[in-house]
């Protein structure tokens, strides 16, 4: 594999796929579940996650979505060091989804055909050798992805989320699924029962992503308490927390075995 970029694309013609990625639809499916449903999920997988976070869940008897880079597991990055191996390893042991996010945290529309294909076949024999079942669901890293990539994805995965904050509801389009970003600088406590509101409203599926958790997290995090207080809110407006595998199962987006 050659050249990766790690980043958010500016030029233009990128912008111009993004474009194109929201507005082309693909296959899009409709939600058949019987009620809302919600998933928490990490991208990038800080240790912070893999332990406070995990635990946090585990008080709520609440399983997330983990999207791991597995290249980089032990490593130091920018903001945080990543789980280890063994870590990735617990957390599957202990019923969370480990899911894709390409093996070097590359921005994927810096690949093309068979690099893409690649980067996510190594990940996924990574995660395989890990946890011991290959992922199904995708995150596009940086949320940045072009009209290209995701059609190639959609045939690989059954799912890939985004960054774009939209509710999933009614008919959606699974390589493009929205989320809301569950971060302390962005999200507060009126805000999130609104968007729950919504959620139950239209028997939707409510995606919330976030990073490191810690008592003094980096922008893309939460803290503890707010990871907290958004399980309660979620129990209280009868939300239940499924994994991205199980709730896609449950709106009818793949089939049940």
């Amino acid at each position: 594999m050659g050249t990766i970029e790690r980043g958010w694309s500016g030029g233009r013609d990128r912008q111009l796929w993004r474009l194109l990625a929201r507005a082309v639809p693909g296959h899009r499916r409709t939600l058949r579940g019987d009620g809302p449903v919600a998933s928490i999920t990490f991208d990038d997988v800080p240790e912070s996650a893999a332990t406070t976070g995990a635990a946090i869940l585990d008080r709520h008897d609440a399983r997330a979505t983990y999207f791991v880079a597995a290249a980089l597991c032990g490593r130091q990055d920018r903001y945080w060091r990543v789980a280890d191996r063994a870590r990735i390893r617990d957390l599957s042991e202990a019923g969370h989804e480990i899911g894709c996010h390409t093996a070097r945290h590359v921005n994927v529309q810096s690949l093309r055909g068979l690099d893409l294909l690649r980067e996510c076949e190594v990940s996924s024999a990574m995660i395989a050798e890990i946890c011991g079942r290959a992922p199904r669901n995708f995150c596009y890293p940086f949320g940045d992805v072009g009209l290209i990539q995701k059609r190639m994805l959609a045939q690989r995965f059954d799912t890939c989320r985004t960054i774009y904050e939209h509710p999933n509801a009614g008919r959606v389009d699974p390589a493009m699924l929205g989320a809301y970003g569950l971060f302390d600088t962005v999200m507060d406590h009126d805000r999130l029962r609104r968007i729950l509101r919504r959620t139950v409203a239209r028997r939707g599926w409510l995606i919330l992503y976030t990073h490191d958790i810690a008592d003094e997290p980096t922008p893309m995090g939460a803290t503890p308490h707010l990871l907290d207080e958004t399980l309660g809110l979620l129990a209280e407006h009868g939300i239940p927390v499924m994994t991205v595998a199980e709730a896609a199962r449950h709106h009818g987006l793949v089939a049940t075995s």
